[in-house]
């Protein structure tokens, strides 16, 4: 079963961009364009890892990570145009597992996207693995 994309950007021309490169790697997608909207699916859908735009319709990025990250546990990806090393730090310190500055190339998304399944899996194995 491919890994489920959560992808919350506001932007439909980038998010069907997103959505394509993902699905061209194998990966499960599921877009909305909104935060609210994706609180309201997040059950439904049991996403793997979110992508997440720093600016979203109604809703700061930064905050929408944080609880993401404190709620659900799963590992964001931050998208945004933070041009400081100030911007890379709030990322992490809300959470994100990687801050992706735009633009960027879709092969560098797909990439990141891998390293983090791969390293939350490895971390999930380990984690059961020791409750045994």
């Amino acid at each position: 079963m491919p890994d489920k994309i959560l992808i919350i950007v506001g932007e439909p021309s980038v998010s069907e961009g997103l959505a394509s490169a993902l699905a061209g790697a194998g990966f499960s997608v599921a877009s909305v364009p909104d935060y609210p909207e994706a609180l309201l699916k997040f059950d439904e859908l049991k996403p793997d890892l979110v992508i997440l735009d720093e600016v979203l319709p109604g809703r700061d990025g930064i905050e929408a990570c944080s609880e993401l990250y404190e709620i659900f546990g799963v590992p964001v990806i931050l998208l945004g145009k933070g041009p400081n090393a100030e911007m890379w730090k709030r990322a992490v310190d809300a959470g994100a597992d990687f801050y992706l500055r735009k633009p960027f190339s879709n092969l560098v998304l797909v990439a990141r996207v891998k390293a983090i399944l791969r390293r939350y899996k490895r971390e999930t194995s380990k984690w059961l693995m020791s409750e045994r």
